[in-house]
């Protein structure tokens, strides 16, 4: 890691009003081309726990810029496709206050409101953060400029090794407004795969069953021919 980068922990800890939207997740991300997914949250509702955290490689500047934003979307996790319930854009300058000579900081905790698609605001996600000192370890961000206490962890949220630099894409379609490349097309797609594995074990029994009757059967009709007439 750079001896003048930084690391910024955000902490997607809960939303609340997400308007009967359930199995909600968030994606967090400072460069849009590295995008960071929490896991879903699939008993909280309108009203999601998450708790997940993810560390940004920054640089001092960053830390100090007035307009240096952490851009957080909220999807809700769909059959087909996730629909993009809003949006927060969360600026530094005004949630953790550091400066060039002293970065680190002490963890900051806010709601903000959620902005819809459509322009309105609803409900809050609340979020903490902090600096963390750059040289207390954090190897994985010597390749990675954003990484996931579950990558961190060797947790996987789909069934899946993930990468902090790999696309997430599945076979099911992702929401239109985040880049095919991005690490966080990781849909809701481990139920389905699993019905889909299940009906394949299913016919693959069904025909077995049949080939053993099929051959049972021969063997009765070539016992009746071959048996001695009386």
């Amino acid at each position: 890691m750079e001896s003048s980068a930084q690391v910024l922990e955000i902490n997607l800890i809960s939303a609340q009003g997400l308007k009967r939207h359930t199995k909600n997740y968030a994606i967090a991300w400072v460069d849009p081309s590295t995008k960071l997914r929490t896991r879903i949250d699939r008993t909280g509702g309108e009203n999601p726990t998450w708790n997940d955290k993810f560390l940004f490689k920054v640089s001092p500047d960053f830390l100090s810029g007035e307009t240096s934003a952490v851009s957080v979307a909220i999807y809700a996790a769909g059959i087909i496709r996730d629909k993009l319930i809003g949006t927060v854009r969360i600026l530094i300058s005004t949630f953790l206050h550091t400066s060039p000579s002293s970065p680190i900081t002490s963890p900051a905790f806010a709601a903000f409101l959620i902005r819809s698609p459509s322009g309105e605001f609803f409900g809050t996600l609340n979020v903490g953060a902090t600096v963390l000192n750059a040289f207390t370890g954090f190897q994985a961000l010597n390749k990675a400029s954003a990484i996931g206490y579950h990558e961190l962890a060797g947790e996987n949220l789909a069934g899946k090794h993930r990468s902090a630099n790999k696309s997430k894409a599945t076979v099911r379609d992702v929401p239109e407004s985040i880049p095919s490349d991005s690490p966080v097309h990781q849909s809701e797609t481990s139920d389905s795969l699993m019905v889909q594995s299940f009906t394949d074990v299913s016919l693959k029994q069904k025909v077995r069953e049949k080939k053993k009757k099929f051959w049972i059967n021969l063997r009765q009709l070539h016992a009746i021919c071959i048996s001695p007439q009386i």
